[in-house]
């Protein structure tokens, strides 16, 4: 209970900026109708809206932890995944505020947790339907969430039997929420422009590049070097593993290459796309910490990496 309230007094300070509504984050142009319609209460209240970012990057921080813990991700029960989180977007200031990312990761996460878990049944899994749900789902707060049914596909290609129905779930899966959207506004709101507005906002592409501080791209860059470095330890240890974990660990892999595509095709969405990237990279770094021998090298990638937020903040 400590080591939790500590991660969360971390995850505080790292926002204490947008929580005291010092500097403007970065406000994105993306975000679907759910997402405009929660945005809609916090109009004017930044403040608000950092505290409700926080809360949602917090509530993904102990997915991670759970996730962990559940599928043995790292051998030892551990908070690590949580704090590299934590601190990976705390590093991000342009981002400090309720997004339609950090809302959609929470469903992202939970539906990893379910595709790693199918691999322990094999026969026929009917997870793919929930997990192709939940992107769809995703994709109603943060719309290019459907390509990520890319992993779901190409999980079934790799790891899982040829069951031709389990395709079927994923396809069902996806167009389900779909179907409950189109009911809503055709049925109930009987609003067909907004309907329009929500698919050609889906299928825009805008490539206007981000502007983000110098601080910000030199810690990110600092982070993404760190990960390479660190991702060469797992690759090492990673056959030893059991068949799920190493699974688990190739499809945050396949997670972290379509996020960074997304980001080339569609680089106003790189900001944003760091709550995605931080996922994976956090799993990676908190297994170099657990594994790492001796012990004090992780102690010293941990402490530069929390004097690197330090400094972010201080120089913002």
């Amino acid at each position: 209970m400590i080591v939790l309230i500590v991660i969360i007094l971390i995850g505080v300070l790292t926002w204490i900026r947008a929580l005291s509504g010092y500097g403007m984050p970065h406000h994105g142009k993306y975000g679907a109708f759910l997402f405009h319609e929660i945005d809609g209460w916090f109009s004017g209240m930044p403040r608000l809206s950092a505290w409700s970012g926080l809360f949602f990057m917090l509530l993904v921080a102990m997915l991670l932890v759970f996730a962990s813990n559940r599928l043995r991700l790292i051998e030892k029960i551990s908070y690590l995944p949580a704090l590299c989180y934590i601190l990976f977007v705390g590093g991000f200031l342009e981002v400090h505020q309720l997004n339609p990312v950090v809302i959609a990761t929470t469903l992202l996460i939970a539906g990893f947790m379910l595709l790693v878990d199918s691999f322990k049944n094999e026969r026929l899994s009917y997870h793919y339907f929930t997990v192709s749900a939940l992107i769809s789902t995703a994709m109603f707060f943060y719309q290019y969430m459907y390509v990520y049914m890319i992993v779901v596909w190409l999980t079934l290609l790799f790891w899982r039997p040829a069951y031709w129905r389990e395709w079927v779930f994923s396809i069902l899966g996806f167009a389900l929420p779909v179907f409950f959207a189109f009911s809503w506004f055709f049925l109930v709101q009987d609003d067909y422009a907004r309907m329009s507005v929500f698919f050609s906002e889906i299928f825009s592409i805008q490539r206007a590049i981000p502007s983000l501080s110098i601080s910000t791209i030199v810690f990110s860059a600092v982070c993404v070097v760190t990960v390479i470095l660190t991702f060469g330890h797992l690759m090492r240890h990673i056959r030893s593993e059991k068949v799920i974990v190493r699974n688990g660990y190739y499809i945050m892999i396949l997670i972290a290459i379509v996020t960074f595509i997304l980001a080339i095709v569609v680089p106003d969405t790189l900001p944003f796309a760091w709550y995605l990237l931080a996922f994976p990279m956090s799993f990676v770094l908190a297994n170099y910490l657990a594994m790492v021998k001796p012990a004090h090298w992780g102690t010293i990638v941990l402490m530069l990496l929390l004097a690197g937020v330090a400094v972010v903040q201080v120089i913002f």
